[in-house]
């Protein structure tokens, strides 16, 4: 087993528009091939025999864009999973209320650049599965944004990390941040995951050419 996480990249659109997404360029983002159920179970197979036993979904887009429209592509995937006894946990930035979705969740990594444009559906992911907040650090993340969350982590006692902006300058904020919060779990720009992409290779960078 390797030190690195194993990841599944979907692309199935984004209600956002985050103007420091690494997604827009990314060779694969117009990417639509369907997902070749034999590889992906074949990855994931491999993957559980050499000790992972935790999955993340992420994007590539959103995996929760359009949930409704995508169901089956997760009964699937829930369907192997459960079969593997493997966990799986979800990076999102969609406020989606659906508890039968969630009880086959094991963790929620929300992506938030405000606290209070997500605290109600924080609240709400948080009473169901186990919720870690990523906020990405930009030019204009101030001291009260972080201490926002710092408040909302203890009351929770959730995960919470600053994660470094990939791509762009911070101007040394994510340097300043991680002087500031030594407790806090910062997430330098890396590869930290084997990942499944959406023209169902695997890969150990994301942004393959």
């Amino acid at each position: 087993m390797t030190d690195k996480g194993i990841s599944i990249i979907t692309n199935f659109g984004c209600n956002n528009s985050c103007w420091y997404c690494v997604w827009r360029n990314h060779p694969l983002s117009r990417c639509k091939d369907k997902t070749d159920w034999r590889k992906l179970e074949e990855f994931l197979q491999k993957s559980w025999n050499e000790g992972h036993d935790k999955v993340s979904v992420s994007g590539g887009g959103d995996p929760l864009y359009r949930y409704e429209e995508n169901k089956e592509w997760w009964n699937r995937l829930f369907a192997i999973t459960r079969q593997l006894r493997m966990k799986v946990d979800v990076h999102t930035r969609e406020r989606l209320f659906d508890n039968s979705f969630w009880n086959q969740i094991n963790r929620c990594s929300f992506s938030s650049d405000i606290l209070i444009d997500d605290e109600d559906f924080l609240h709400y992911v948080w009473s169901v599965v186990k919720l870690r907040i990523v906020h990405v650090i930009k030019q204009d993340t101030y001291f009260s944004i972080i201490n926002d969350y710092l408040m909302f982590q203890k009351s929770h006692q959730c995960q919470f990390t600053l994660k470094q902006l990939v791509g762009h300058d911070d101007d040394g904020i994510f340097s300043v941040m991680k002087g500031q919060y030594p407790s806090v779990y910062c997430l330098e720009a890396g590869d930290y995951n084997v990942y499944y992409m959406p023209d169902n290779t695997v890969r150990t960078k994301f942004m393959c050419q």
